[in-house]
This record gives C-alpha cells, sequence and structure tokens, in this order.
C-alpha cells in the first residue's frame, strides 16, 4: 500500500513567492508614500509656521509703537499762555534775570523725539516691545525697530539668494529712526511685503505715513491708528512653485496723538471691513 505524499509542488511554490514579493512591493511603495507625504506635510506647516512667527513679531511691535509726549510741558504750555495774554507790540521785552554760574553750565534738557516713518514697503518706528532678557540690566523700555524687504543668502545646502524680511532694532532713539542697529533675517523667499496706514485725517488706506518735518499735516507728530500688513512667502521645491500668503490689520494700542477739534472724543477708528485673503 502506497503512502500520500504531502507538500507544496514547484509551481505551487513559486506562485507564492509572487504573492509576497508583489505584497511586499506595495507595502514598500506605501511606507515609501506616506514617508514622502508626511516630509511634504512637516515643510508646509514649517513654512506657515515661520511666517506666522513672524507676522506675530511685526503685529507685537506696531501693537506697542511708542509715541512720547510730554504731558506736564504742554499742560505748562498751556497755563502760561493763558497767564500771560499777548502784551501791546511796544512793550520793551523783559529783562532776563542773572543766572547762577554753575546753572548757566548745565547742559539745557532735550525732550526725546519718537517718529513712525513707513513706506509701501519699508516702516521704521519705536516700539516698547523690548524685553529685559538679563536680570537688572540697565536699559531702556522702548527700541527703535525697522522693517524691510532686501536680498540675502539662503542657509539652505544650495546656498542660493532670495529676497528676505529683515528687521532692524537700535536701543539708541534718536531723531533719524530709519537708521542704525543691528539686523537679522526674519523669513526667506518672500516675494511680497506691502504695508498701508489708517490714522485721522486719512479718507482711505495710504502708502505713505511721516511723523517728522517730511510729513504733511495729517501724518506729522501725529502716529497712524491702524497698519495693514500683506506678506508673501514663495519658493521653489522640485519645479513646483509653493506659494503662502497673510494679510493683518494691526492696530496701535494708544497712538498718544493730540486730540483736535470738537470731536475728539468721537472714536476715529476707520469703518472698514479688512479685505479677505
Amino acid at each position: 500500500m502506497k503512502r500520500s505524499q504531502s507538500g507544496f509542488t514547484m509551481i505551487e511554490l513559486m506562485i507564492t513567492i509572487a504573492i509576497l514579493a508583489t505584497l511586499t512591493v506595495l507595502t514598500a511603495q506605501s511606507i515609501s508614500q506616506a514617508v514622502k507625504a508626511k516630509i511634504k506635510l512637516q515643510d508646509q506647516m514649517d513654512d506657515v509656521s515661520r511666517m506666522r512667527d513672524a507676522v506675530r513679531l511685526i503685529e507685537r511691535d506696531i501693537n506697542l509703537a511708542y509715541h512720547y509726549r510730554d504731558l506736564e510741558k504742554e499742560m505748562e504750555d498751556i497755563l502760561k499762555k493763558k497767564n500771560n495774554p499777548q502784551t501791546p507790540p511796544n512793550t520793551p521785552p523783559t529783562p532776563v534775570p542773572l543766572q547762577d554760574p554753575a546753572a548757566r553750565r548745565e547742559v539745557p534738557r532735550r525732550d526725546p523725539e519718537t517718529h513712525f516713518v513707513g513706506n509701501a514697503e519699508s516702516l521704521s518706528f519705536v516700539t516698547m516691545n523690548n524685553a529685559r532678557t538679563v536680570r537688572n540690566t540697565a536699559q531702556a523700555d522702548f527700541i527703535e525697530v525697522g522693517y524691510a524687504l532686501k536680498d540675502c543668502k539662503s542657509l539652505r545646502e544650495d546656498g542660493g539668494s532670495s529676497k528676505c524680511l529683515w528687521r532692524r532694532s537700535s536701543p539708541y532713539v534718536d531723531l533719524d529712526v530709519t537708521k542704525g542697529g543691528d539686523e537679522v533675517v526674519l523669513l526667506e523667499n518672500v516675494s511680497e511685503f506691502k504695508l498701508r496706514y489708517m490714522g485721522k485725517g486719512k479718507q482711505d488706506w495710504v502708502s505713505d505715513w511721516r511723523t517728522d518735518a517730511g510729513g504733511d499735516a495729517a501724518t506729522k507728530g501725529k502716529f497712524p491708528q491702524a497698519v495693514e500688513v500683506s506678506l508673501t512667502v514663495q519658493k521653489k521645491v522640485k519645479d513646483r512653485n509653493k506659494k503662502y500668503s497673510m494679510q493683518v490689520i494691526v492696530p496701535i494700542h494708544f497712538p498718544n496723538n493730540p486730540e483736535e477739534g470738537a470731536n475728539a472724543t468721537q472714536s476715529s477708528w476707520p469703518q472698514t471691513q479688512p479685505p479677505t485673503q
């Protein structure tokens, strides 16, 4: 009596190996596609995160824009005008009393000036966004900051260049708020950085705002109430262009402008809707 033979034939074994090989290839392809999708999604999240961080810093600086005014001196000047009416034109000038020699040697006081100078592509002003990083360090509560779009060299392996958003900061506040200080790159591959301003005396958004001697009657000595910031990042990855855009309207919390006219107590915030992205 013959025993029954059990086992795989050659054809069955080859079919099994082919099926396993096919499953292995499909599994490897699925894993590879999942890894590539994760890397792509992570790159997009990193790009958006860097843009949001830059916009958040710009917002914080503009929110805390610092407009210095010596209110005590302004009140003193008003009281002097009220207590000293205009004298006749032929009245001789009042003699100036002699001063103490020590007092004459004292350097006269000069009030600081804080300006806000911006155009469609750059912005410079004084802000209170100045964190103290070292305890008990002697530093002012306000600094000069500036934002502008300029060329920079990429830190990536390819070492290419692109337009970058630079932030300038200086601990010394002087009459020219547009110069001085150190610059750092906030964002690479920036294709658009646009600014517009809104404030009392302007019927619509404007592309220039100067509080210094170069400003007009509506802006000289007066900070805007809000700044519109439009930012676009565009970079090329494997023959594909990735583009991310953000647009925000940033109010200045305390413009500290001198009140004008009878409607000074009324709100002058522009009644406009923010543009859609």
